[in-house]
């Protein structure tokens, strides 16, 4: 809090502190420049912090301050000091729209309107300069000593208003919010346009549209929920009156009212009549058949006909013809009274059955001014709907069409949305089972298979959300049908040591199947050459592995060299080391460097034979050599078929 008479900014003395808001503290001040009596808004500090603020605070300042009209308080100067920003605007002697209300209550209807024609020509000035204020309400609107509705804040508000968490500044604006600023939408001057609305059935009534324990609650209600009409709370509102005031409080903005000018022309055709009313009120102390006539105007096509009294004879003596004259005037007078009385008492007493209008499906507001209309009342109870959206009439009665009598009150049902209720238990159902119940509940079940090791293929597991949450009908829940244990990508074992795969196997929730050994050179014994089914493929639980395991060839078996390309005899000497018997044959060649080199041989390098397996050897020969294979040396031993496609000399 500032201190009487300290200076902000080297200019503004501070007199008194005038109040407290959720941005500001607002203070009396003096400007030592010019003399004057001015009002110094303080943004509070943690609010100065924030520089993404603090830019729209200024910016939207700076437009404020450009408008000039009787119904707003001006901006005159704005700057920072002491860690923070202030704004220096006009100081409005007079008590705040929401003082008014709270100490005096719901304003007559005509003074409501003349205050809030002026709020919205203040509004409409700063709409056609492109300044939405988005936070109008009564606390922001001062009527001034000579009853001048003032409006200050404008455009200020969307610093803040428009990017509201639930703080305790929304908690004093909740009520006045459109319902697209409480879903965070675009805000249009047809956002405005309610919150006049609302400021407007506070003034008719006392109490605003939509209260509740939280801001939430209350902006909820704004986005969903349907207003009382206002003549339910103020019977000297009239029907017309009612459905102004419910046109401005519109969920939909296309559905308001198109501009300011528009709800100004309909407040003041409102006020012009019931001025009228006001004028040519018969007193309800005076219960003559004069009282009676002005309830019930007579029949179309008849006619009530007063003779003329004639002129004053007060100067002339009165004589027996004269009285009895005015005895027949007076009689004849009465006569007729009485029978426009009669007929008027059997108009009304024709009138008494009226037909009641269909209203489901239309809104509360619109059912309620239908019934009005029809000259019947209406009794509104909310109860959830799960076909029918919030706010509509799900039901009525007397239905539409019968008949009833004028006056008499017709039940209207309007549906507060889809209910919350607890979701059933349809575990170990089948699916059509569990999609029935669901549906009886009021929920829209999606079926969805799911692996499961325990529950039997085609039995429900259960729902998302799990059974016994509390969820609003009209919602998705996810019914999981059992698909039978899953399937399991089966592990490359290639490389592994047997007790490793078989281990691998079994960790993956597969089992182990044959193991057939082969000899291999290349790999260590025990070593997995292949398995079945492949890697990667999906198979189900406990899927047997089968296994193909390295094993060391046998003692008397040898690998054969590789000797392709090198000499004849160094080939020869190398297979003979090998225990191998080498047989030569010539193939002719064309290629001189390839002369009395081996070209060819079966079996081929690597292939693992018994000792003194005989190894043919084809070598190069010039194209003048011989062409007949020749062997160079025989074995006793089992020779092998030659591999590959070599040809044969």
């Amino acid at each position: 809090m500032i201190e009487p008479d300290t200076i902000i900014d080297g200019r503004y003395r501070v007199i008194s502190r005038l109040g407290s808001g959720g941005m500001a503290e607002v203070y009396l001040a003096q400007d030592q420049l010019l003399g004057r009596h001015l009002a110094v808004k303080v943004l509070h500090h943690h609010f100065a912090e924030d520089h993404e603020f603090v830019e729209r605070f200024k910016r939207e300042a700076s437009s404020a301050a450009a408008l000039s009209h009787p119904n707003i308080v001006g901006i005159f100067d704005r700057g920072e000091w002491n860690g923070t920003y202030y704004i220096a605007m006009e100081y409005v002697a007079g008590r705040s729209l929401k003082a008014i209300i709270r100490e005096d209550g719901a304003l007559d209807p005509v003074t409501a309107i003349d205050i809030v024609v002026q709020i919205l020509r203040a509004a409409r000035f700063a709409h056609r300069r492109g300044v939405i204020h988005r936070d109008l309400k009564p606390h922001n609107v001062i009527l001034d000593e000579e009853g001048r509705a003032r409006v200050t804040d404008f455009g200020i508000a969307r610093a803040g208003a428009s990017d509201m968490t639930l703080t305790g500044s929304v908690m004093g604006t909740a009520q006045y919010l459109s319902p697209e600023q409480a879903q965070g939408f675009a805000v249009s001057s047809a956002s405005d346009l309610y919150s006049v609305g609302v400021i407007l059935y506070e003034l008719l009534t006392g109490v605003v549209p939509f209260e509740g324990e939280s801001a939430v609650a209350i902006a909820y209600k704004q986005v969903s929920a349907a207003p009382r009409p206002p003549s339910e709370l103020n019977q000297a509102i009239p029907p017309s009156l009612d459905a102004v005031v419910m046109r401005a409080l519109a969920k939909d903005p296309s559905q308001r009212y198109g501009d300011a000018d528009e709800l100004i022309v309909a407040l003041e055709r409102e006020r012009e009549v019931l001025r009228a009313y006001q004028g040519a009120a018969i007193p309800a102390a005076y219960p003559t058949a004069a009282t009676a006539l002005a309830d019930q105007p007579p029949a179309t096509g008849s006619m009530l006909v007063v003779p003329p009294l004639g002129p004053s004879d007060e100067d002339e003596p009165p004589s027996e013809e004269r009285i009895r004259r005015r005895w027949w005037l007076w009689a004849l007078v009465a006569a007729v009274v009485v029978a426009a009385i009669t007929a008027a008492l059997l108009l009304t007493q024709g009138k008494k059955e009226v037909t009641v209008p269909r209203v489901a499906g239309q809104t509360e507001q619109a059912a309620i001014l239908s019934l009005h209309r029809a000259g019947l009342q209406a009794n509104p109870t909310l109860a959830p709907s799960v076909r029918v959206s919030t706010g509509l009439v799900v039901t009525q009665s007397p239905p539409a069409g019968s008949s009833a009598e004028k006056g008499s009150t017709v039940k209207i049902v309007v549906s507060s949305g889809p209910a919350n209720v607890a979701l059933p238990d349809v575990h170990g159902l089948h699916p059509g089972e569990a999609s029935a119940h669901l549906h009886a509940a009021g929920f829209v079940p999606e079926v969805r298979n799911t692996a499961n090791a325990t529950v039997p293929v085609g039995i429900v597991i259960g729902t998302e959300p799990p059974a016994g949450t509390v969820d609003r009908q009209g919602s998705t829940v996810i019914v999981l049908v059992s698909s039978g244990p899953a399937l399991i990508s089966v592990p490359d074992l290639t490389g592994e040591s047997l007790s490793s795969a078989q281990a691998a196997i079994a960790d993956a929730g597969l089992a182990n199947g044959t193991v057939t050994r082969q000899p291999s050179s290349s790999q260590s014994p025990g070593t997995v050459l292949s398995q079945e089914p492949k890697p990667g493929s999906e198979v189900r639980a406990d899927t047997k592995i089968d296994l193909v395991v390295a094993q060391a060839p046998k003692a008397k078996q040898v690998a054969v060299p590789t000797v392709v390309g090198r000499s004849e005899l160094s080939a020869e000497e190398s297979l003979e080391r090998a225990g191998l018997t080498p047989q030569v044959s010539s193939v002719v060649t064309g290629e001189a460097s390839n002369v009395g080199k081996v070209l060819r041989q079966s079996p081929s390098g690597g292939t693992h034979v018994d000792k003194g397996t005989t190894v043919r050897l084809f070598v190069g020969v010039s194209g003048g050599g011989s062409t007949t294979p020749t062997t160079t040396t025989t074995t006793t031993g089992p020779t092998t078929p030659s591999q590959g496609s070599a040809p044969t000399p």
